[in-house]
């Protein structure tokens, strides 16, 4: 499936509005660039909802188990359509374990080696997301890190995350992974291919 990368409303709505995407995955850091916060998550989960999303993903924060804990409780009690993103920390996968114990659903998330996989299938987790991008600036080959994860397991489910463009698209889906999250960027590249727009204007030219 597709998910959309993001909080800001305006960038999200009309790619929203195509109906190609089953969610919104969102972090801190995206929060953050958006203006918002985490006491801003439920208003943007009652945003994305207005507009058809099914899935919307937030992230548990915390400096210590038990703020972590809280936090995550709090997000999982917003809906059943809400999955709780946690770190492959220790504590992360801790509270992940915790969670699905209870019937909540998780993603771990920053995951950089694929033996992570195992760990987040041992936790319950519904999703798991490689940070693809990241992982090849850091001198890791993120493409062959998504490859690696699916050779172990096919659950949790591998959402590839920090795509850099539709190409990284193409090779993370090739790769194994049964999901994506795409940026607004890298999602309206993808649907304008340069030599897909120049056909259809031929052919609406060639109509007339």
């Amino acid at each position: 499936m597709l998910y959309l990368d993001g909080a800001e409303r305006s960038e999200l709505e009309p790619l929203l509005a195509t109906g190609l995407f089953a969610g919104v995955t969102t972090n801190p850091t995206i929060l953050d660039r958006a203006g918002l916060t985490g006491d801003d998550v439920e208003s943007l989960l009652a945003w994305s909802r207005d507009r058809g999303v099914g899935t919307f993903f937030a992230q548990a924060t915390g400096e210590d188990l038990p703020e972590l804990r809280r936090s995550a409780t709090r997000l999982a009690t917003l809906g059943s359509d809400v999955v709780v993103k946690l770190c492959a920390t220790v504590e992360g996968l801790t509270v992940g374990r915790e969670l699905t114990r209870s019937g909540s659903r998780i993603l771990i998330t920053a995951v950089y080696h694929p033996m992570q996989m195992a760990l987040a299938d041992a936790a319950g987790a519904e999703f798991i997301a490689p940070y693809v991008g990241r992982a090849t600036d850091r001198g890791r080959d993120g493409i062959e890190l998504v490859r690696r994860m699916a050779a172990i397991t096919r659950t949790p489910r591998i959402l590839a995350a920090s795509l850099r463009s539709p190409e990284q698209v193409a090779e993370a889906l090739a790769a194994g992974a049964q999901d994506v999250t795409l940026s607004p960027a890298v999602a309206r590249a993808a649907l304008r291919d340069e030599l897909t727009m120049a056909a259809a204007a031929e052919f609406e030219a060639i109509g007339r």
